[in-house]
């Protein structure tokens, strides 16, 4: 159920970029989209072929994935003139700590770790979905004072 949620408010958000947040949005999106279904590659084959290490020490192919993620948000968010691309980086950063912290700690929790790194991309996609909604909420107001 948890699943079905998450999927719903990703797509709605992603459609929701995808149609209003100008080059911003278009750009988050693709590498929203690219890292889910990277993620979801990654994990599938670690089930798979290494069951053993699936997510009991640090998931070194999710982790790659997160931090490319976030040189891309970080990079976004450089060149945008929006407050929000930000935030989505910062989000996006919090995932990649949560791999540092089993690198630290290896007795770290699974069921923790895997909750805790995947958790901040709904906080993220959120924080865009208002972003882009305030951004056309001012530009509509300057248009017409």
């Amino acid at each position: 159920m948890i699943a079905i949620l998450f999927w719903s408010m990703s797509l709605s958000a992603c459609i929701y970029a995808l149609l209003l947040g100008g080059w911003e949005g278009r750009w988050t999106t693709l590498i929203i989209i690219l890292a889910s279904l990277a993620t979801l590659l990654a994990n599938h084959l670690m089930r798979s072929y290494w069951s053993h290490l699936f997510w009991v020490d640090t998931n070194l192919a999710v982790l790659a994935i997160d931090l490319v993620t976030f040189l891309a948000m970080y990079v976004i968010a450089a060149k945008s003139m929006r407050w929000w691309p930000i935030w989505v980086a910062a989000f996006q950063l919090n995932s990649v700590v949560a791999h540092v912290a089993t690198t630290v700690d290896p007795a770290f929790s699974a069921i923790v770790y895997q909750g805790y790194e995947g958790m901040w991309a709904i906080p993220g996609q959120l924080v865009m979905i208002f972003g882009i909604y305030r951004d056309r909420l001012r530009k509509t107001h300057y248009d017409l004072a």
